[in-house]
């Protein structure tokens, strides 16, 4: 089957979130003015990605991300290029020579979606097609990557979030292309833009897809127009087999309401820092909750998992979004989690995670666990209805259940309280600054207000070639201890590194990244817990003249103020220029004199 539609009446974010919430498989191509991109999905996770620019390509995004050389591509494509070899994709090639390591290959893989996408979401105009037809399927014996599909999205929001600040505030933005310009042009050779019916795996930059089909795409004339009211039909129709087609009808009803009422820009907007993450093997809970919860700007995940339901919590957390744990309530049936379970989970998420507020869903006849829910620090017990039982009012108590939660989500206000003592430090911070005798202690300032949300800092101050150790907090010695000298450390800037880019953007990088000279400063620090770090470039003279680093040490990651520690730097920055400044003026005043 084949769908079509365009981008004016359903927007990418919404076709990802669907395709994911309904674990679908198939091939999304999308058609405009600069040319066609592909995303994969195999069962609602993408496992590639094709970028419209065909420069931009798995081997250029690896080379660019420091995960191998220009040598080793070259290397894997001439290997590739045997008879014996030739459908073998490229990342399995690179990591049967040895010369990439299979995090790096899902690294890779999941920067690429994520340009794709982020190019994408600045798509107003446009058409798309989700073709169901060609086959997705793994292939025994080679790897197995794939992208959970929410949690890329969040990043690319993120980054393009990110963007739009900056060219708001007046810098120059590249393009991402440009940013992973073709190191290799020969890479690409062949290859036509826009050509629909040549889809390979290295173009997606996955392993098992170079089986897909060469087939020519039907006419339009023979798609269906996509329609996300036909496959919540499916789907609810699937997840409710006992109930009656009205009965299935009256929950698509409320459904396809509840997308008709589609929050506008600006209420969503609010909502942009939130994310629900949902423990619970309630398929109808899981996939009503998460479809209305994204048609109101919160992103929504579900697992019953529990790896998974920490990957989840984490994974907001280092895209800068506070997410809110609900708990499904206990079911003591077959493959149901039972009170001791999902009691024990919350007590795991609590400790890890202190800051995160918990919502529990228990069933009304329960006392015992509510009160035990609350006096262990859930937020917030809401009555869920059960199956078993009244049956016939089910349906209109879910509907209700369902329409109470979101609302919930809509209305709740994380605490105030570390905005009041991140505010007030901001200005500690500011104040600091104005009384300033030395130019370095404006780093030092800096350093000590990372060193309060992290758990480990250092100053790195900018020479040609390399970044070199100033003071740090929590390296050597303990964090209590205060600042050290940290003259040891020194980090090489000949490679391309998410330092680098720090020093060459002047932009502020938190999250994850795997590149080998952070491997190699770990080596010398310790590697943290967390893989969520933050470096804060401190601008002088329209320079950067330091950069403070920042992790969590043995702690899991905890929310960020950014744009606290951003004004603090900036103004840090302006403060640094003028103590320069004045200290220039005073040894001229010295030698006139």
């Amino acid at each position: 089957m084949a769908f079509t539609g365009d981008l004016e009446h359903l927007s990418l974010v919404d076709i990802i979130q669907l395709v994911h919430t309904t674990r679908k498989s198939g091939i999304f191509f999308v058609q405009g003015s600069k040319g066609e991109s592909k995303i994969v999905f195999r069962n609602g996770y993408i496992v590639g990605a094709n970028h419209f620019n065909n420069s931009v390509r798995i081997g250029t995004v690896l080379v660019k991300m420091g995960a191998i050389t220009i040598d080793d591509l070259k290397q894997a494509l001439g290997d590739k290029k045997n008879t014996y070899k030739k459908n073998i994709p490229l990342l399995v090639t690179l990591i049967q020579m040895g010369k990439l390591k299979q995090e790096d290959a899902r690294r890779g893989l999941k920067k690429l979606v994520e340009m794709t996408i982020v190019e994408l979401m600045s798509w107003t105009k446009g058409t798309f097609t989700f073709d169901t037809d060609t086959p997705v399927v793994s292939t025994e014996g080679e790897l197995d990557l794939e992208v959970d599909a929410q949690m890329v999205l969040m990043e690319a929001l993120r980054i393009l979030d990110e963007r739009e600040r900056d060219r708001a505030a007046g810098k120059d933005i590249p393009s991402l292309e440009a940013l992973y310009a073709d190191v290799l042009p020969e890479e690409s050779e062949g290859q036509t833009k826009g050509d629909r019916s040549i889809v390979t795996a290295d173009d997606l930059g996955l392993a098992d897809l170079d089986r897909l089909e060469k087939k020519i795409p039907r006419p339009v004339s023979e798609m269906e127009l996509f329609d996300p009211d036909s496959i919540h039909r499916q789907t609810i129709k699937e997840l409710l087999p006992g109930f009656s087609v009205e009965e299935q009808e009256a929950f698509v009803s409320f459904v396809r309401k509840s997308v008709g009422r589609k929050a506008a820009p600006d209420a969503a907007a609010k909502q942009a820092s939130k994310a629900v993450v949902m423990f619970s093997n309630d398929t109808l809970i899981r996939h009503s909750v998460m479809a209305l919860c994204n048609d109101e700007g919160v992103l929504a995940f579900a697992t019953d998992d529990e790896k998974e339901l920490d990957r989840m919590v984490s994974q907001c957390l280092l895209s800068a979004r506070m997410p809110l744990v609900v708990f499904d309530n206990p079911v003591q049936s077959e493959g149901g989690f039972s009170r001791g379970k999902i009691a024990g989970l919350r007590k795991q998420v609590s400790a890890k995670y202190s800051a995160v507020p918990v919502i529990q869903f228990a069933s009304l006849q329960d006392s015992d666990f509510i009160l035990q829910s609350y006096r262990e620090g859930v937020r917030a017990v809401l009555p869920k209805p059960p199956k078993e039982g009244r049956r016939e009012t089910y349906i209109k108590d879910t509907i209700q259940f369902v329409d109470a939660f979101t609302s919930y989500v809509k209305g709740f206000q994380y605490g105030h309280e570390d905005a009041d003592i991140y505010g007030r430090k901001l200005k500690d911070g500011i104040t600091s600054l104005s009384k300033i005798k030395i130019p370095s202690d404006a780093a030092l300032v800096v350093l000590t207000a990372v060193s309060e949300m992290f758990e480990r800092a250092v100053t790195l101050v900018v020479r040609a070639t390399e970044l070199i150790g100033e003071r740090a907090i929590g390296i050597s010695s303990e964090k209590s201890m205060g600042p050290a000298p940290a003259d040891r450390l020194k980090i090489q800037l000949a490679k391309p590194s998410v330092f680098r880019d720090v020093i060459e953007k002047g932009r502020v990088y938190y999250g994850e990244s795997g590149d080998e000279t952070l491997r190699t400063f770990f080596a010398e620090i310790g590697k943290p817990l967390s893989p969520a770090i933050i470096l804060l470039p401190l601008i002088s003279d329209r320079k950067v003249a330091a950069v403070i680093y920042g992790d969590f040490g043995q702690k899991e990651a905890s929310p960020v103020w950014l744009d606290m520690l951003e004004l603090l730097s900036l103004q840090a920055g302006i403060v640094l220029e003028y103590a320069i400044f004045r200290r220039q003026v005073a040894k001229a005043a010295q030698k006139s004199s």
